[in-house]
């Protein structure tokens, strides 16, 4: 049985589908697309480039100054951010990134987790820990 991915016009796969070519050019909705999904990859490894499955590759993301110190002065660079790149800070709030980098302070200790997402690029995260000075 061959696997479709429906995709949307910025190469990000909705969805994989099982089933024949016709029952799968059914299946997408508005501007998406169906394309023929090769074994071994999935919506969360591949996107979509000129009606062509590409596999996503890492973001090549560096942290500096770890662990943090919780005293709202020590801050962590997270660089080496494509441009373009989404980033859901740990309240949740969403931003673009259009310089490379992103800086973090904080007052509480605690985990702190980043989340980067793209259409070209792995999904991925970057936690933070934030200690009490000694």
């Amino acid at each position: 049985m061959n696997r479709w991915a429906i995709y949307t016009p910025d190469g990000r796969i909705d969805r994989v589908y099982s089933g024949s070519a016709t029952e799968a050019l059914i299946q997408p909705h508005g501007s998406e697309q169906a394309v023929q999904m090769p074994e071994g990859l999935n919506d969360s490894t591949a996107y979509v480039v000129g009606g062509s499955i590409q596999p996503k590759q890492p973001m090549r993301l560096l942290t500096t100054n770890t662990p943090l110190i919780a005293d709202f002065t020590d801050e962590v660079i997270i660089s080496g951010i494509p441009a373009g790149v989404q980033v859901e800070w740990p309240d949740g709030q969403i931003d673009i990134v259009t310089d490379g980098e992103i800086g973090f302070s904080v007052d509480l200790p605690g985990t702190y987790t980043f989340r980067f997402t793209a259409v070209p690029y792995l999904d991925q995260e970057v936690v933070i820990e934030a200690i009490l000075a000694t």
